[in-house]
């Protein structure tokens, strides 16, 4: 396991050190859970933005192709035609 020198605060030490002792746990360990826990959520916060850039994204690209189709009609015929249409069809190898 490698070892790290980290220069803290006075005062933040002094609550690591309070809560590590309160919570039976060395200070090490308290810094090694409170890290992980940090790097956990930073990746979940990361993750989540990607999500809500790639769900922004597949709307506005939805958005821009319903400016193409034709007003009024029913869009959900529109795409069940398609999808019983010879080319919309698949046979069971691919085709």
């Amino acid at each position: 396991m490698a070892k790290v020198n980290v220069s803290l605060p006075d005062s933040l030490l002094d609550e690591v050190d309070e809560l590590a002792t309160s919570l039976g746990r060395s200070r090490s360990g308290f810094v090694q859970e409170a890290t992980a826990l940090y790097v956990a959520r930073v990746r979940d916060e990361r993750a989540a933005e990607e999500r809500r850039v790639s769900i922004q994204q597949a709307i506005t690209g939805m958005r821009e192709l319903a400016k193409h189709l034709p007003d009024g009609e029913d869009t959900t015929a529109i795409i069940r035609a398609d999808r019983d249409s010879d080319h919309g069809r698949r046979t069971p190898d691919g085709r």
